[in-house]
Formats: structure tokens, sequence, C-alpha cells
């Protein structure tokens, strides 16, 4: 049986209010980031981006090697001094660490897009030269 355990953090990133998404299954990390807005989410603004919006969340992937240990049952008291400790912290770092990851990616994909596009703009206008360069010598 697959066990998928969830968890929504809303967070203070001024000056933005961010939704941050972490998602566990089997061996696999996911972490997804939404942002609400500069006024702070109403409790009905998140119900319904959870219920309604949830296929619009992009989760970031990421291998899980805590994954066994996820599988183990905890204590009820146990679980509830851990959820006020995360109330507490707020973001863990793994899903930190997780987001930076996807910006750098993201940035990384970018700029490969851009040097492609320049550097095909650039041959472009080099060739235009050289048969501006042909044309001239040919005479008339």
């Amino acid at each position: 049986m697959l066990t998928i355990k969830s968890s929504l953090t809303i967070i203070f990133d001024p000056p933005f209010y961010k939704a941050i998404f972490e998602r566990r299954y089997a061996s696999v990390y996911e972490v997804g980031q939404v942002t609400l807005g500069t006024s702070e989410p109403k409790l009905n603004c998140i119900y319904t981006l959870v219920t309604n919006h949830w296929s619009r969340v992009v989760f970031f992937r990421q291998s899980d090697s805590n994954a066994l240990v996820l599988e183990k049952r905890i204590n009820p008291k146990r679980l509830q001094r851990l959820a006020r400790k995360s109330v507490e912290k707020g973001v863990s770092t793994k899903a930190q660490l997780a987001l930076q990851k996807q910006i750098e990616i993201r940035k990384t994909k970018k700029k490969q897009i851009k040097q492609a596009g320049r550097e095909a703009k650039e041959v472009l206008a080099f060739e235009m030269r050289q048969a501006k360069k042909k044309q001239k010598h040919k005479g008339h």
C-alpha cells in the first residue's frame, strides 16, 4: 500500500505570502510553491487552493533517503510536539533547499536559452555581412 504524506505551510516572505507544499511517498520528496499575494490569506482562500487548484501546483521532485524512517508509526503525542515545533520553526530546511535548487535549475535553463538565441542572432548577422561582402565584389 502506498502512503502519501503531505503538508502545507504558509509563510510571509516579504512582501508576499507563500504557500509551500511538501509531499512524500515511497522514496520521493516533492516541494511546490504558490505565491498567494501581499495581503494575509483567508482560510477560505487556502481551502479553495487545496481543493480546487491542486492541479496547478508545480512540484519539484527529489529522491528521499529517509523513506524507511517515515513508514514507522509515530506516537500521537510526539506527533503533536513535532507539529508544534514545525509551526514555531516555519518551513523546513529541506523544503527551502529544494525550492532554492528548483530556482537555480530554472535560472540555468533560462540562461542557456538566452545564450543560444544570442549566438543564433550573431551567426545570422555574420552570414548577412558575408553575403553583403560577396554582393559588393560581384560588381555590375
